[in-house]
């Protein structure tokens, strides 16, 4: 009861403290880029692998999954997605190689699904349009180039499962856990503050 009652008569700190991290969560809110995603997802299959070791297969396509999602990040990747018939706007890639490749890196993301042989791709761009010009482009290369990648040859398929799914309204920068990050920093900043000084 003594901690309850210490806390309502500093509940006016509380809501100062609140208050700040409100105001300095949505200057950087704001202050972001905002983003629509494009969600997509393909499966990683081998072909021709009757007679062979189930498990052998199995593990070859979680480690092919595993590859093309780190693939997928490199230069290389990046030129082809460039380079293929999607409308990829080019202007958006500005500057040099290395910022180039650290903007492409905050664009794309492929994730592989642990022993399953799927890949989740998500593309994130300020136009629906382009995100999901991107993510198509990202399917096509993964399906058509994928053997620069891999020594099995034509063996390794590629195939889309779930076609981009482009966003409603922006995900990123993420408002809900922004807003979940102001709630617990003030509280802990807040009850450290009268923890410390408890004076009036």
């Amino acid at each position: 009861m003594e901690f309850n009652q210490f806390i309502k008569t500093k509940k006016q700190t509380l809501i100062c403290f609140f208050l700040v991290f409100l105001l300095l969560g949505a200057a950087y809110t704001a202050v972001q880029t905002f983003k629509y995603s494009a969600r997509s997802k393909v499966l990683v299959i081998q072909e021709g692998a009757s007679g062979v070791d189930p498990f052998a297969v199995s593990r070859s396509v979680e480690y092919l999954s595993s590859l093309f999602s780190q693939v997928v990040y490199s230069n290389s990747f990046f030129n082809l997605v460039q380079d293929s018939s999607f409308n990829v706007d080019r202007t958006y890639f500005k500057g040099d190689s290395i910022k180039q490749m650290k903007l492409w890196r905050k664009t794309v993301s492929a994730k592989s699904m642990e022993n399953s042989g799927m890949i989740n791709i998500t593309v994130y761009h300020p136009s629906s349009y382009q995100a999901k010009q991107i993510a198509l482009a990202v399917n096509h290369v993964l399906m058509t180039q994928n053997s620069n990648y891999q020594g099995i040859g034509s063996s390794v398929k590629i195939t889309v499962i779930d076609e981009p799914l482009v966003s409603n309204y922006p995900t990123q920068p993420n408002v809900i856990i922004n807003f979940g990050l102001v709630v617990v920093l003030s509280l802990i900043f807040g009850l450290a503050y009268i923890y410390i000084f408890p004076e009036e």
